[in-house]
């Protein structure tokens, strides 16, 4: 008799379909499911056989877009996650539950503050005393949604889990979901995320020792702390945070950006923009980036949003100057920006020139792109144009 076929909705939690998705580990069965409570997506990759009894290698990974999508390095979760995809593929059976739990559940917004905290105190603080400063805990993360998730999979083996966090594996098994044995995903400090994992390692982290001579890397100039306020001359964007975020781009050394994270009142979500350098000595890059969801994942396939992003940062440290606003494809509110000029003025307030030369992926511009053009020639002389070389793996 065949099993029963796994509900189409469980607690809060809808399944929405199945797609094959190709990674340098091979192919994965990748689910996707929607909290109906959290209002957000919530993504779950497969490799063979889930069903049955025996305990199954299981990652629970929470989002992290800094590394994932801007490619930072100050900490090591795309690491973890890229780790965890390998180990998988070799076990030839396993779960990778992806949660939309940005800064440990905190949000986007705690994680960018935190952030500004850290290096505003040169380091002094840990991301931990940040948090307590904010009147956060060390980790709002709730794990429910992987019990249901585990139901909606059909999924009813204990797990092996993928940690490096002790904590971790007492809250998912408060929450629901049933753990067999927990093992290690570490890896070695860099100069970029020494403080990070350090911080982590103190709060009882099972990480890897520091390998000798590593020291932190120093931070570019000095970053301010300030309380959230409206940008001035408007009452739609709040400033949550400016911090440092060092990007791998395929450089000798990461480039260090600094991210600009907003409340946009009108979409009801942060925004965050990208500058670099200094547009006195040079005529500034701009950027609309679009993001998408599914790339946070490591990709087989040849170029996508991610390699552009990495070829977009090349080109702007090498000129010297740069500004880039992030459209995330998912967000609806992002179809409309070919016609959101507030959203525009947002990207152009961290030009710092009055010239300056637009970087496109392809001659056929976007809408937002053919947008920024017009608002760029309703102020003055019509803008260059720059093409994004051919992008390799992303």
């Amino acid at each position: 008799m065949k099993p029963p076929r796994p509900p189409t909705i469980h607690g809060t939690l809808l399944r929405l379909g199945a797609e094959r998705l190709e990674t340098p580990y091979g192919a994965f069965a990748l689910h996707r499911l929607w909290s109906l409570s959290q209002r957000e997506p919530l993504l779950v990759l497969t490799r063979g056989r889930i069903d049955g009894a025996e305990p199954l290698l299981a990652r629970v990974h929470s989002s992290c877009v800094t590394s994932e999508s801007y490619g930072g390095c100050d900490c090591d979760c795309a690491q973890q996650l890229d780790s965890a995809l390998a180990s998988v593929a070799r076990e030839g059976r396993g779960v990778v539950f992806y949660l939309m739990q940005e800064g440990r559940g905190a949000g986007f917004a705690a994680k960018a503050r935190d952030r500004m905290l850290v290096q505003a105190s040169r380091h002094r603080l840990t991301t931990f005393e940040a948090y307590a400063l904010m009147g956060l805990s060390g980790d709002h993360r709730r794990y429910e949604e992987v019990a249901e998730a585990c139901v909606l999979l059909g999924l009813s083996a204990p797990l092996r889990l993928l940690t490096n966090n002790p904590e971790k594996a007492a809250a998912l098994e408060r929450d629901g979901v049933k753990l067999a044995a927990t093992a290690p995903l570490a890896h070695p400090a860099s100069a970029f995320n020494l403080h990070y994992l350090e911080s982590k390692s103190r709060s009882g982290h099972a990480l890897e020792a520091t390998p000798r001579g590593t020291h932190a890397a120093e931070l570019p100039e000095t970053v301010e702390l300030f309380e959230p306020h409206p940008l001035p001359g408007t009452e739609r964007f709040v400033a949550l945070a400016r911090y440092l975020l060092p990007v791998e781009a395929g450089l000798a050394a990461p480039v260090w950006l600094r991210l600009h994270a907003y409340l946009d009142r009108l979409a009801g979500r942060e925004r965050v923009v990208f500058s670099h350098g200094d547009p006195g000595r040079a005529r500034p890059l701009l950027r609309l980036q679009p993001e998408r969801l599914i790339e946070r994942f490591p990709s087989a396939a040849h170029g996508g949003e991610r390699a552009r992003w990495r070829e977009s940062v090349r080109c702007i440290a090498a000129r010297g100057a740069g500004a880039a606003l992030f459209l995330p494809r998912e967000d609806p509110g992002s179809r409309a920006a070919a016609a959101d000029t507030g959203l525009l003025e947002l990207l152009l307030r961290h030009a710092g020139a009055e010239e300056v030369e637009l970087l496109q992926a392809s001659a056929a511009p976007t809408p937002a792109e053919r947008s920024l053009r017009r608002l760029l020639r309703a102020r003055g002389p019509d803008p260059r144009t720059s093409r994004l070389a051919a992008t390799g793996p992303g």
